[in-house]
């Protein structure tokens, strides 16, 4: 294979994520000519075509969809040495970037932050919501450096390793106020009720409808979210019985006002996990890491 200038692949990158050539123009101080110019140096050399117009500008060919994941993966990946290199002299500074659902946030990844940085308060860090599949998308980009997730979180990359964190227990809620009435003593009573629950990609969601079709119920829900800070705000208001990880309730301050259902304990629990790719490590991600374990070890020696 022919060695190739890496600027028509920072280009290439570029336009692909700007999807318009006057703003990758813009954004690389390039002007627009030159970036046509490189565009077509590029296909020439490649021998397919990257990109095709239309009313919103331009949109990328099946091939520059493939090729996409390979070179943002090298361009980060070129990145992490820089960081790497840079966090040598002093490992108490630098950057970490967390993949991690709203619902482990709220309680579970503030809690080591916090703990993290009274040890290392020069390092600093970026967090990322999404769901399960977009973030071991962005692990494997190498976008971000670590996910914080409940099982299970499908990755075919052999370099991935898994931390598992805790185990922790799931639970049904309502308002106290809202739904004076409410009785919900098995899990077909649900159905009687207006449900809110973790967006249906939601690992923790996944768990919860295996379990209930396993008692031939199936849950349709009034409402889907990704955050769970809405669902808590649409259960205080009474708009419907919402599914959380138990510890997220019991650290609300208006906890009183919630009652909790978890059918004796029946329910699927949620072991936390978290995920790196081990081949590409940084210093500061290590430590990280290895606080991590020592709070697993702290957790399994209770």
């Amino acid at each position: 294979m022919e060695d190739r200038d890496l600027n028509l692949y920072k280009i290439f990158l570029t336009l692909y994520e700007e999807k318009s050539i006057s703003k990758t123009a813009n954004k690389l101080y390039v002007s627009q000519p030159a970036i046509s110019y490189n565009l077509k140096e590029l296909e020439s050399q490649l021998g397919y075509s990257l990109f095709y117009r239309n009313s919103k500008g331009i949109e990328p060919t099946l091939e520059a969809k493939e090729l996409y994941s390979y070179i943002a993966t090298a361009f980060n990946i070129i990145k992490s040495g820089e960081k790497h290199i840079n966090s040598l002299d002093n490992l108490n500074t630098g950057l970490i970037k967390i993949g991690v659902p709203s619902h482990i946030a709220v309680f579970y990844l503030s809690t080591f932050i916090s703990e993290f940085r009274e040890l290392y308060p020069g390092i600093r860090f970026e967090i990322v919501s999404k769901s399960t599949d977009d973030l071991v998308g962005l692990l494997e980009t190498r976008k971000i450096d670590l996910i914080i997730d409940t099982l299970p979180i499908n990755i075919e990359n052999k370099s991935a390793k898994k931390i598992i964190l805790s185990k922790l227990q799931n639970c049904f809620a309502y308002s106290k106020s809202k739904f004076k009435n409410c009785k919900i003593e098995k899990p077909d009573d649900l159905l009687k009720y207006p449900l809110i629950l973790p967006s249906g990609r939601a690992s923790m969601r996944v768990k919860l409808d295996e379990y209930m079709e396993q008692k031939s119920i199936i849950l349709k829900p009034v409402v889907d979210s990704w955050t769970t800070e809405f669902m808590l705000e649409m259960v205080r208001r009474g708009v419907g019985v919402g599914y959380f990880l138990k510890n997220v309730i019991e650290t609300q301050i208006d906890k009183d006002k919630f009652e909790v259902v978890t059918f004796d304990d029946s329910l699927p629990s949620s072991s936390v996990c978290a995920l790196y790719l081990d081949d590409f490590k940084m210093p500061v991600l290590n430590r990280f890491v290895e606080f991590l374990v020592s709070k697993q070890d702290k957790e399994a020696g209770k």
